[in-house]
């Protein structure tokens, strides 16, 4: 894998944390405190190179087999391994390795869909129409007037040109299995180690 691919995809990472931070700055749109429910998702997918940057991190800190045994352990299914789900308040959780997720758990429900007439419009999340449906509709108003927000396809088109081989969708704990096989095949060919 190629350092300048994996540099590229923590440039996307930061310039999504970038809008999203503009837009609730903007807005006031946030998610409800300690919410978890869309990590809660088993059909959360992504693609092996934005798992690469997670898997690196992974092996550099010797926990890459761990969590390749956990990934496995549930078959590659379910929601993401990474995911702590508060025990005594039910929906509320958190991410453990929050700096390395992915692209979809950055942009979900700050992001921005185009519509049937090419403009964007806000992909709320159900839990933000529920409990903020004021705020929901002044973000959409807003993105409508042109406040910039990121946008999934537009996302999706970045990363791809970074390696169109890896364009391909996995459930997310599949993703990780064989972003941390790649990383760990690499370093055995290589020379640089693993575990």
């Amino acid at each position: 894998m190629n350092a300048d691919v994996i540099q590229q995809v923590k440039e996307i990472f930061a310039q999504i944390e970038g809008q999203t931070a503009v837009l609730q700055a903007a807005t006031g749109l946030n998610c409800p405190a300690g919410c978890g429910r869309c990590c809660e998702n088993p059909e959360v997918e992504t693609t092996v190179l934005e798992m690469i940057p997670l898997a690196l991190e992974l092996w550099q800190r010797g926990e890459a087999l761990e969590w390749l045994s956990r990934s496995q352990a549930v078959e590659n299914r379910g929601p993401c391994v990474f995911y702590q789900p508060d025990p005594f308040v039910p929906g509320n959780g958190r991410c453990s390795v929050y700096e390395f997720r992915p692209s979809l758990c950055r942009l979900f429900a700050f992001a921005t869909v185009t519509n049937k007439q090419g403009k964007p419009e806000l992909a709320a999340c159900i839990r933000h129409k529920e409990m903020m449906p004021e705020t929901v509709a002044q973000t959409k108003a807003a993105i409508a007037d042109g406040l910039p927000a990121p946008n999934f396809a537009e996302i999706s088109i970045q990363l791809a040109m970074l390696d169109p081989s890896g364009i391909e969708r996995f459930p997310i704990n599949q993703a990780l299995t064989l972003a941390l096989q790649r990383v760990g095949l690499i370093a055995q060919l290589t020379g640089d180690g693993g575990e």
